[in-house]
């Protein structure tokens, strides 16, 4: 960001300048709209964007916990990467959408790993498998829709969380590797 006082530009990594009046970083996640009202923007329970994270104003956009694309406030700090990354693209002149971003949660609770992605409740038409094995403390819980993955729940095991997100996201057929995909990566490969 440029300027002495306030915002004049934001200086992009391959040095092009972008004149700007205003430069908003919020954080948190109930998206504080008051701004966007007193600016006349479209807003629900965010700031209401479209696919190029335009909001009601052509020359206004919005990234973040701010923002709600498609009905959605993520209110996680990596579908603002993959918004800044589109958003960026799209000023540069790319002819880039922003989709959405798939969700994913890698943490710890109460010393058991936990990673959540995608769609893991079963919306309809999906298939749920679950193996889980309370010797050694572990549950997973993958979700499929046709050929594709499409939510995991995994509790105690993580280590295949994010080979079964990249899945997801990219949407890749397992039709190959359906019957090993529970045991992970490693036994996948194999069978495939």
């Amino acid at each position: 960001m440029r300027g002495r006082g306030r915002a004049e530009a934001v200086l992009l990594k391959d040095s092009r300048r972008l004149e700007a009046d205003l430069v908003v970083v919020a954080a948190g996640i109930r998206p504080n709209i008051d701004l966007a009202r007193t600016a006349d923007l479209g807003i629900d329970r965010g700031i209401l964007v479209d696919d190029h994270l335009q909001t009601s104003r052509p020359d206004i956009h919005a990234i973040g916990e701010c923002a709600e694309h498609r009905g959605v406030c993520y209110g996680l700090v990596e579908p603002a990467y993959d918004q800044a990354r589109a958003l960026a693209a799209h000023l540069a002149g790319e002819s880039v959408r922003y989709p959405g971003s798939v969700l994913a949660t890698n943490l710890k609770v109460s010393g058991v790993k936990v990673f959540s992605a995608g769609d893991f409740l079963g919306a309809p038409g999906t298939e749920s498998i679950v193996l889980t094995d309370p010797g050694v403390g572990t549950y997973k819980k993958l979700v499929i829709a046709g050929d594709r993955l499409t939510g995991a729940v995994l509790f105690g095991d993580t280590a295949d969380g994010l080979w079964y997100l990249d899945l997801i996201r990219s949407a890749t057929s397992i039709t190959g590797i359906r019957d090993d995909l529970m045991f992970g990566r490693s036994l996948a490969r194999v069978a495939a």
